[in-house]
């Protein structure tokens, strides 16, 4: 080989090395470069959930404070503490005193809170009077302090009077 051969020969090796090296480069960077840009993708998928996400947290807390807020104090009053249940048959023996009628307070149990719900106290009810009357009461439990589910009423004629057993419930938080 001729001395002139020797450098081309040299010159196309450098020029074919730093093509093969700037080739496998530009291979490396491309696989990099895919997978950064599928991490940013993903990052601004995540953070667009979040932006959502906080958005809902934020329409939620102004809800809050704007209507639901008001209305825990009202739930905080009929809905009262067990301690504050002790003198529940002496109310229910003033709304029907109130109507007019004969009364028995039955005790019948009671389920204690769990897990975020609600506890409650079960009774029963005895009352006498006129049918009228009866269902004044009714209307006036409807009313009534704290927060009452009724059960059942029955209302059957007893002699010169009506009567009317009445189950239910009475809830309270601890």
């Amino acid at each position: 080989m001729t001395p002139a051969q020797k450098r081309i020969t040299v010159q196309v090796s450098i020029a074919l090395g730093i093509v093969g090296v700037l080739v496998a480069g530009l291979i490396f960077f491309g696989f990099n470069i895919k997978n950064l840009t599928q991490k940013i993708v993903a990052a601004r998928e995540e953070l667009a959930l979040r932006t959502v996400a906080l958005q809902s947290l934020a329409t939620l807390r102004a809800d809050y404070t704007s209507k639901a807020e008001a209305y825990l104090n009202v739930l905080h009053n009929i809905i009262p503490q067990k301690d504050e249940l002790i003198d529940l048959s002496k109310d229910f023996q003033t709304i029907a005193s109130a109507s007019g009628l004969e009364y028995g307070f039955t005790f019948l149990g009671e389920n204690p809170p769990a897990a975020g719900a609600l506890g409650s106290v079960k009774f029963g009810l005895k009352l006498g009077g006129t049918l009228n009357k009866l269902l004044e009461f009714l209307k006036n439990i409807q009313n009534f302090r704290y927060l009452v589910q009724v059960e059942s009423v029955s209302i059957f004629r007893e002699e010169s009077m009506m009567r009317m057993n009445l189950s239910g419930s009475v809830y309270f938080r601890q």
